[in-house]
């Protein structure tokens, strides 16, 4: 076999005037360099997978406060009204809901242009609205539609996030990926123009290292600094929805029957709340309070 394949080599040098292993020569160059840059690739695809993994984990958190909130906000706004508490602003309290609820919103169902959905869009809209604003100075949380999508692909830009990202084309890179480049295969058919060819789709390769090892740094930075961000911030986000529970729980210990049992209190203009149950009312509205100004700055 390895004579008949030696004597078809010759031969079809022979009839390609060499350009047989011009090609072959071209086809091992490409294929070197085309190793590396599936490597860069590869872990740029690394870092983009990581930094999906814990928007959604940050995203799962901010679900658990959204579920949270809504028998928060039954307590203190509908049954309980907030301007008989003393919390002292309770008109801030209930925009701050509003605000939260319609960012929430807009991130689960809409995503983010298809480059991202579900528990990461969530989790990508809370960690901009927590610790970015958008270009112009605006609260993303203030945002909705495809005016939060873009201010938040804008903030995921190339470079560290407390530096604010460099533009689009990172934050699209990290958030969307990046496609890989073809692997190129030419038959020794007019092998001169075919190896030419490869020569030029070498270069091209080599030409875009560049550009490729500094997307590499900056979703490296992304990474390193969204798994430090969005830790702390389900830290902050478990932490309420945990004392939330708890102090609902004082308020409201028997559930349904705890409400009625209030509510009729109410209805013949009894007192409805013992002291430590008014206590647990407006300590929820101020953990709550406080707990929104994050996804609000």
């Amino acid at each position: 076999m390895g004579v008949f394949r030696t004597c078809g080599s010759i031969l079809s040098n022979v009839v390609t005037l060499g350009g047989a292993s011009e090609l072959k020569h071209q086809r091992g160059l490409y294929e070197h360099e085309y190793k590396y840059y599936q490597h860069i690739h590869g872990l740029i695809s690394e870092r983009k997978q990581q930094i999906e993994f814990d928007l959604s984990a940050l995203g799962l958190s901010i679900i658990d406060v959204q579920l949270v909130l809504v028998s928060v906000e039954k307590i203190l706004t509908t049954t309980y009204q907030l301007n008989v508490l003393q919390f002292n602003k309770p008109e801030l309290l209930v925009n701050q809901m509003s605000m939260f609820h319609s960012g929430y919103s807009s991130a689960f169902s809409a995503g983010f242009g298809g480059v991202l959905g579900g528990t990461a869009a969530v989790g990508a809209w809370g960690l901009v609205s927590i610790i970015g604003s958008a270009s112009t100075g605006t609260a993303i949380a203030t945002l909705s539609g495809a005016a939060a999508t873009n201010a938040t692909l804008a903030w995921f830009g190339g470079g560290a996030l407390a530096a604010g990202g460099a533009g689009m084309s990172g934050g699209m890179m990290v958030l969307g990926g990046i496609v890989a480049a073809p692997m190129i295969f030419f038959a020794t058919k007019k092998a001169y123009q075919k190896a030419e060819q490869l020569e030029k789709a070498t270069q091209d390769l080599k030409d875009s290292f560049p550009e490729l090892e500094q997307l590499l740094i900056s979703a490296s930075e992304q990474q390193a600094e969204v798994k430090a961000y969005t830790k702390q911030m389900r830290t902050i986000c478990d932490n309420y929805v945990f004392e939330a529970k708890t102090l609902m729980t004082m308020i409201q210990p028997n559930g349904r029957w705890s409400r009625l049992y209030q509510w009729l209190r109410r209805l013949f203009r009894l007192n409805v709340f013992k002291p430590k149950q008014q206590q647990a009312i407006e300590s929820l509205a101020v953990k709550t309070s406080e707990l929104l100004a994050n996804f609000n700055r």
